[in-house]
């Protein structure tokens, strides 16, 4: 039994304090006995959801920052640098896609931003050349939105396009965009059926062993945790950048708009203002900055104005 065990019996959560959860992170037989710094960030963000949640419903009186104020660990996945691509590198990761189905991926969601699942989710019906758009499907706020079709997306599905029709024949509207591979079975009389064919019924399973191949490939590093929602910051970072000149308010409601936030914060966090902090770091670095708008070869050296005078 830990020491929270036996100070906290049947504990009311009104009557929970700070003590108690440092206890339980860290006193005799706590979860720092048995779990890594990383595990125990994931517990504490845990823990944070489920105070959170007794707080707005006024079952505690304190809040979850006051009550895990003693708790060290947090998420490496709240705290680390999370890594965006260039332009230039999500380009080297269309090269070297290969085969014109995950090309055609990678620009989808490169050019617009969208979750792997919502691009997993389109059916051939979704395109429209004539009009330049594009139908997703948002299964997270239940909605349809029109996405502008880009010109470099609009060739790499052309292209995709043309290579599904050769495969299965006339591609019918309801056809997922971007199918799955049928199964190889045993046929009848023998062997097994042929291997590398599109399944026009089904979408990519597991997308996520499709771009890691890839990104090796280009030579992009890709960290634990990285993958397709990378491509996804990239395209906010890339866009955030470009419309920058219109001011950071406005370039920042153009990035929610496009990735249909509900928060300014969250896009915020997509932008990644460490990225600000890293260039902020460096610009000032063993760099004058009150005295960064004189003329050096106006400053006189005092010690040297005084040697000069005796």
């Amino acid at each position: 039994m830990t020491r929270f065990e036996k100070s906290a019996g049947n504990l009311h959560v009104a009557s929970l304090r700070g003590h108690h959860l440092e206890d339980f992170f860290y006193g005799d037989g706590g979860l720092s006995d048995t779990c890594q710094p990383q595990t125990l960030g994931k517990y504490r963000n845990d823990m944070k959801a489920f105070l959170s949640f007794c707080h707005r419903r006024t079952w505690t009186p304190h809040t979850p920052d006051v009550l895990l104020d003693g708790i060290r660990d947090k998420s490496t996945r709240v705290t680390r640098s999370r890594y965006r691509m260039t332009r230039a590198e999500l380009r080297r990761l269309l090269a070297e896609a290969g085969d014109p189905r995950d090309a055609a991926l990678v620009c989808f969601v490169a050019c617009t931003g969208v979750r792997i699942s919502e691009a997993l989710g389109m059916r051939i019906r979704d395109v429209s050349f004539a009009k330049g758009e594009l139908n997703v499907y948002l299964p997270k706020t239940k909605e349809q939105v029109v996405y502008p079709l880009a010109s470099d997306l609009e060739r790499a599905l052309r292209e995709w396009l043309t290579a599904y029709g050769a495969q299965v024949g006339k591609l019918k509207s309801s056809y997922h965009l971007f199918p799955t591979y049928h199964r190889r079975v045993f046929i009848e009389g023998g062997g097994m059926s042929p291997g590398g064919l599109y399944n026009p019924e089904k979408p990519i399973l597991q997308p996520r062993l499709i771009l890691r191949p890839i990104a090796e490939r280009a030579e992009i590093e890709l960290e634990d945790g990285d993958g397709w929602h990378t491509v996804r910051r990239s395209f906010a970072r890339i866009l955030y950048d470009d419309c920058v000149d219109l001011g950071h308010d406005a370039a920042l409601r153009i990035v929610q708009a496009a990735l249909n936030h509900k928060s300014v914060v969250t896009t915020e966090r997509y932008l990644g203002l460490n990225l600000e902090r890293q260039r902020f770091y460096k610009l000032l670095k063993g760099q004058d900055f009150l005295g960064a708008d004189l003329d050096p070869g106006k400053i006189v050296d005092l010690e040297e104005r005084r040697a000069g005078r005796g």
